[in-house]
């Protein structure tokens, strides 16, 4: 059996578990104290829920998985923080193995990262949340204000780098990329909507870069 199928049999398996799991607190307050929320009010955290992060549920699979692979997207979307965590940990161990995503290599070393990164997770927020306030709360105004800006450099980072690997195909993608963003931040666009048409315009950018370095290959 292929490692992606053992994924996808262990992945759904884990899941099931996990999404058993995330109702149990709930079973136990009403076997505890009786209490339920009622339909209208679970309608309402419903779609409160999907206002926020509709398109996210749709969008970030689809840009992700070509990186994460099948077991890579188990872990990640099991723990969560896939953006913010998972992806950074997967770019930089798939570039130190020298493997591309999208290959049983890579979908390997995929999933050992993101294993990797849930466990240094665990204990990481372990530490920090017994040591960490402490910690924080000693560090000067200054070094607390940068830590707004680790997501933004780690992403910077990782776009430079893969915009290096092929300038022809990810400059013109990145290039419309900061087009787009510019012009429909000046809109008023929400971010949510200005990420997911970013994505969406991507997709026909280098489509027609892809199309046309065939037509000139061709000649």
């Amino acid at each position: 059996m292929s490692f992606d199928k053992k994924c996808m049999r262990l992945g759904v398996i884990t899941m099931l578990c996990a999404l058993v799991a995330n109702f149990l607190p709930v079973a136990y307050l009403y076997i505890t104290t009786g209490v339920v929320p009622s339909g209208g009010e679970i309608g309402q955290i419903i779609a409160m829920v999907a206002a926020s992060f509709l398109i996210g549920w749709i969008l970030q699979p689809i840009t992700f998985y070509p990186a994460l692979g099948v077991g890579g997207s188990f872990l990640a979307w099991t723990t969560g923080n896939v953006s913010d965590l998972r992806m950074p940990a997967v770019a930089a161990a798939q570039k130190s193995a020298d493997v591309e995503g999208g290959t049983e290599a890579g979908n390997v070393i995929s999933t050992m990262a993101v294993a990797v990164s849930n466990l240094l997770t665990v204990v990481l927020l372990t530490a920090f949340v017994i040591l960490g306030s402490t910690v924080i709360s000693a560090l000067p105004a200054s070094v607390t204000a940068t830590f707004s800006y680790l997501v933004p450099a780690i992403f910077g980072a990782l776009i430079c780098d893969y915009l290096m690997k092929n300038v022809k195909y990810n400059g013109p993608l990145f290039i419309s990329g900061v087009i787009v963003y510019i012009i429909l931040k000046k809109l008023g666009v929400a971010s949510t909507w200005i990420t997911l048409l970013v994505v969406i315009i991507g997709f026909f950018v280098s489509r027609l870069v892809f199309v046309a370095d065939n037509k000139k290959a061709a000649k």
